[in-house]
């Protein structure tokens, strides 16, 4: 190999961004003068010493302060002749300390007007004294100024705004004349005898002076100052001086200071890795640390650099540095990547990438490499050649000449002005959703019914402020006599529950709550949820700037377009003619959601009431071809997401090219979550569904590598274009556990995701995180989801998660055959739902073998693989499904004849545990009549195993041990007999009965001042039960269990449990068990004698709290 065959890559290159914030160094090739902005310094040094005039006559005038300072910075400031750099330096520094954002970044600009008003030599001594004096207590108001101590403890000049001032000075004198140069360094060099802080100044301002450097930074060294080690940053260029001196350096200041780094950089270049490589690591989670102190490291043209990201591949945010280092070193990239790209997927991957881009020069190292490496570079070069790319001819001409790649014509849009839309506001109702909206359950709800609201308007009326009016709770919970006369007149502020409340609001008050709500929905995005049922061109416009420019409400814009096309165009026609600009913008942009949606028609019909001048101006909104409707500024898919670096995309034809894959990603970052571009139809007619998916999944993996930057989310959101169950699959798992990692937006964005993929397994995912998760605020939000669902199928939730449960593709037996070619296996369920397999003779296994050589190459991987996912499958839902058959048997829940049959007779992998538990069949009054059991071939049977026969309006349930009388004895031995094991306890269960006196009680006073460790207390959330909510303190005071008739069982406990810390208080004193309205602990009114409650009820709360007290 020689040298002129490969590229240079032992240079270290200077990045041209470094030099803007770099401190000069004299003699650096380009540098200028900078001229000072003298009327700019001016300025800005007269608003700020106006604004610091207290505090630099305080400090100046303070008994403590040095008198020398005292007397030269009180000159300055009064603008006596004759003034001096240490009075120029007391001022600035004072004054930093004085004022805050914005005024503290103009402090540089006393550099500036020293320059201009009093010259080079001045300035320069100005910085040195500025080095050497301090404010001894930076914190408090009015602090002495003193000269520093010899050890440099505490002073400040090494913040920014003081040292950016200094770099000014600095950059003044590299630009000098050579004459001046040399007369101010002969002048610093006195400054050398003095003290460590003046000399650490004469090198920051002549770094360039070598001896000078490496005095101080021995000196420092042995001294141990932080603060002068970050100074000397800015000085040293050796190997020898960055492992003295970067030791002492608090990463965090370089991080808030480019200069500081660049400079460094700039002085030390490759010698400055060992620092980088410590930096970085500080705090791995921190983005910022990761902008600041990755890239450099990337930039070092060393195998010690590229090994370094090459370690920490794995951790958030290095891949695009690596990648990065790939590109700039493809020859250092391809002989260490090969020489370890076995140890992890992600660099076999980065290797398989800089060799397809670099295909001639990864041949030309084949004879250098060692032998292992060589072999591995050569194969992927005749795999890359063995690939069958599919011919431009066979694929659609969006995917190789995309309206993005060639030239376009922008239409100068035509301004029409004067139209007005004066639609009345209307209020239209969507069918149950004004009842459902009067449902909703707020917080506020436990103190405001206890509230006298007569009062309280009575007092605000004698001009006394009542935490209640004007605010949420007065208007969801008063009285409409006091309520309808004012709400007019209520401008919502700092609701806690926006969206909540305000529908709240709404469904009491009607149309005449049209005001309030807009005005919440201005104030607040999420109580934009309430102006749904509402239109008027007010509510368009709103909706329209939320759907352009707030993330959060625009899936709530988009319902309200798609839900009011008619008047919603209407209202927006005129802003889409008229001048350019936001509204504009905001107006066409609506417009287009709603042709989107299906209603061109609309929209033509709304532009043609304005006249044929305003159909004509929106008629090409309407036809142009959505695949043309681009921004004008079209994303740029990010290095990390390199199309070489991702799963390959097939096509009948062969391969997709790597430049239409590029299309692809252009296309998915111009979707949005809830707007894909129309472009992705055209690839997934063309591309492998599955390589599609597999391509997503990639793309995702590699944004996470990537630190999840929120710009590029649109990676993230591919997946609810493109993902399939195999992406449910892994993204479940994450979506449970982001929000206790700070991304409960991230999870609700996951919610979103699978909502869209839309599945059975991803309605069933989602499904299960609306029922189980740990997170409040998430579990929430999949309810919603699940609503949107079960109300778009017009099923009450229950029934949706009949329907939800995927057969898995198990056959009419509930089982599966998995096929191996010549041996094969059947996949069966035990009482739990656990799967089980068993080979041809029925003997069972303890697992799936794996295939093997004499196995069919295609078949066996294929059904291994399919047993993997549906054992991943039935485990999520497995015992979801046990505990909501339990909790049919506890609440009553009943299924018709006909959907018992379908739904749960019927399901292949339901029936399991259906023919494990007694049914009943229920009267009109829901007594129990007749019971009955499935048997293995699906018929009915009763108690004496006779066939029993249902209607499909029969009323079919789960039957409670407790209603069974007589007959349990009976279902006992039939089930013992077939050695039938349950999924949960019914038969066998303990069932209690209250006592005569508690019948008349309205408390359990069984468990009174009963002591229960915290920690076995919680279990009662497995069975049911809800924490409280959070009081002050951050505690939880009670568990709740619904009961009906909208009551529910509390139990009081003493201390409470702190939310996050369970175990600090260890146990918890049961103070009180009686039933209250839901959610209204709080009201201690007492609803209801224990003898009025359900049996069934009285008898599962007893149990479950014997069951944790015991």
């Amino acid at each position: 190999m020689t040298a002129d065959v490969l590229p240079d890559e032992d240079r270290f290159v200077v990045q041209p961004a470094w030099l803007r914030y770099r401190y000069p160094r004299r003699g650096e090739p380009g540098l200028k003068p900078r001229l000072p902005e003298v009327e700019k310094a001016r300025a800005a040094v007269a608003q700020i010493t106006g604004v610091a005039a207290d505090r630099v006559r305080g400090v100046l005038e303070h008994p403590d302060t040095d008198p020398v300072i005292a007397e030269a910075g009180l000159a300055f400031h009064r603008g006596q002749p004759g003034p001096t750099p240490l009075g120029a330096a007391a001022t600035a520094l004072i004054s930093n300390r004085a004022v805050h954002y914005p005024h503290e970044d103009k402090i540089p600009l006393f550099a500036d007007l020293w320059l201009a008003e009093h010259g080079l030599r001045f300035a320069v001594r100005a910085v040195v004294e500025l080095f050497s004096v301090v404010i001894s207590k930076p914190y408090e108001a009015v602090s002495p100024i003193v000269f520093a101590d010899e050890a440099g403890r505490s002073f400040q000049v090494h913040r920014r705004t003081l040292l950016d001032l200094a770099g000014r000075v600095r950059h003044a004198l590299a630009t000098a004349s050579e004459e001046e140069y040399r007369e101010v360094v002969a002048e610093l060099a006195g400054e050398r005898d003095t003290t460590a802080l003046r000399r650490v100044a004469t090198s920051f301002l002549v770094p360039t002076e070598a001896a000078w450097v490496e005095a101080d930074a021995t000196e420092i060294a042995a001294s141990g100052s932080e603060e002068l080690a970050l100074i000397a940053l800015t000085t040293i260029t050796t190997r020898a001086q960055v492992d003295r001196i970067t030791p002492l350096v608090q990463p965090w200041f370089v991080m808030q200071n480019p200069a500081l780094l660049y400079t460094f950089l700039i002085g030390t270049r490759s010698d400055a890795l060992p620092a980088l490589r410590v930096w970085a690591t500080v705090n791995t989670d921190s983005t910022e640390y990761a902008k600041r102190f990755l890239p450099p490291i990337g930039m070092v043209p060393t195998d010690e650099a590229f090994e370094a990201l090459a370690d920490r591949v794995d951790d958030r945010f290095v891949l695009p540095e690596l990648q990065a280092a790939a590109g700039r070193f493809p020859a250092r990239a391809i002989r260490l990547l090969a020489a370890r790209s076995t140890a992890k997927r992600t660099l076999a991957e980065l290797l398989n990438a800089v060799v397809l881009a670099h295909p001639e020069l990864a041949a030309t190292m084949l004879d250098e490499l060692p032998e292992a490496s060589s072999r591995r570079v050569r194969d992927l070069l005749a795999a890359a050649a063995d690939v069958t790319e599919a011919p431009a001819d066979s694929l659609p001409a969006l995917l190789v000449n995309p309206p993005w790649a060639v030239k376009r014509t922008v239409r100068k849009p035509k301004v029409i002005t004067g139209l007005v839309c004066d639609d009345p506001v209307t209020l239209d109702w969507a069918p149950g959703e004004a009842e459902a909206w009067s449902r909703i359950r707020l917080g506020d709800a436990s103190w405001a019914v206890q509230q006298d609201w007569a009062k309280v308007v009575a007092e605000s009326k004698r001009g006394r402020t009542s935490p209640w009016y004007g605010k949420g709770p007065f208007f969801a919970f008063a009285p409409l006599s006091l309520t309808l006369p004012r709400i007019g007149e209520w401008q919502p502020r700092h609701l806690w529950e926006p969206g909540e409340t305000m529908r709240v609001v709404v469904a009491r008050h009607g149309i005449v709550a049209f005001t309030a709500a807009l005005a919440a929905a201005r104030q607040m995005p999420p109580a934009a949820a309430a102006l749904l049922p509402f239109t008027a061109p007010e509510v368009a416009t709103l909706m329209a700037d939320r759907y352009v420019r707030l993330k959060s409400a625009r899936p709530t814009a988009l319902a309200w377009l798609q839900r009011h096309p008619v008047s919603g165009a209407r209202a927006l026609i005129p802003a889409a003619v008229g001048k350019a600009g936001q509204e504009r913008h905001n107006a066409e942009q609506a417009l287009l959601a709603i042709v989107a949606s299906g209603y061109a028609r609309e929209v033509r019909m709304a532009a043609r009431s304005y006249g044929e001048e305003v159909a004509a101006e929106i008629e090409p909104l309407i036809t142009t071809d959505p695949l043309d409707r681009l921004p004008a500024r079209m994303p740029v898919v990010p290095e990390w997401a390199d199309p070489a670096l991702l799963p390959r995309l097939r096509t009948p034809a062969g391969v997709l090219p790597l430049d239409s894959t590029r299309h692809v990603l252009t296309m998915l970052a111009l979707s949005r979550l809830a707007e894909p571009y129309p472009g992705l139809e055209v690839a997934t007619a063309t591309i492998d569904r599955r390589s599609l998916a597999e391509f997503v999944w990639g793309l995702f993996r590699r944004w996470q590598a990537a630190g999840m930057p929120a710009k590029e989310v649109w990676a993230f959101e591919a997946l609810a274009h493109l993902g399939d169950d195999d992406a449910v699959r892994g993204l479940t798992p994450l979506i449970r556990a982001w929000p206790g990692e700070g991304g409960h937006t991230r999870a609700v964005t996951g919610l979103e995701i699978l909502s869209a993929i839309g599945t059975d397994v991803a309605l069933m995912h989602l499904h299960g995180i609306a029922q189980k998760v740990k997170f409040k605020g998430l579990k929430d939000r999949a309810n919603e989801k699940m609503a949107e669902v079960a109300a778009a199928l017009e099923l009450r939730p229950e029934q949706l998660a009949d329907r939800l449960l995927p057969d898995f593709g198990l056959d009419g037996s509930g089982s599966l055959t998995l096929d191996y070619g010549p041996r094969r296996f059947v996949v069966g369920f035990d009482e739990q739902l656990k799967p089980f397999v068993a080979d041809e003779t029925g003997k069972r296994l303890k697992a799936l073998p794996k295939p093997g050589v004499k196995d069919d190459a295609e078949l066996a991987p294929e059904a291994y693989r399919r047993f993997s996912g549906l054992k991943k499958d039935v485990r999520t839902v497995g015992g979801d499904q046990i505990r909501r058959l339990e909790a049919a048997m506890v609440d009553g829940r009943r299924w018709t004849g006909a959907e018992f049959a379908q739904y749960l007779v019927g399901h292949p992998l339901l029936v399991h545990i259906v023919r494990r538990l007694v049914w009943g069949v229920y009267d009109e009054r829901g007594a129990l009549t007749a019971t009955l059991r499935v048997a293995e071939d699906r018929t009915l049977a009763g108690v004496d195993d006779e066939p029993v026969t249902v209607a499909e309006d029969a009323v079919i349930g789960v039957v409670h041990p407790l209603t069974l009388g007589d007959a349990l004895p009976g279902w006992a031995e039939v089930f013992a007999d077939y050695e039938l094991l349950q999924p949960f306890p019914q038969l066998g269960r303990e069932v209690f009965r209250l006592e005569p006196a508690e019948r008349e009680q309205t408390e359990l006073l069984r468990f009174k001042n009963v002591k229960v460790p915290t920690t076995k207390l919680l279990g009662l959330e497995r069975r049911g039960w809800r924490r409280g909510d959070v009081g002050d303190g951050g505690h939880q005071g009670w568990f709740e269990r619904d009961l009906a008739d909208g009551l529910a069982m509390v139990v009081h406990m003493d201390p409470g449990v702190a939310v996050g810390a369970v175990g600090y208080f260890p146990e918890q004193r049961l103070d009180e068990v009686a039933p209250r309205t839901a959610g209204d602990y709080w009201n201690r009114k007492r609803y209801t004698n224990l003898g009025d409650l359900d049996e069934i009820v009285i008898s599962e709360v007893i149990r479950d709290l014997n069951e944790v007290t015991a």
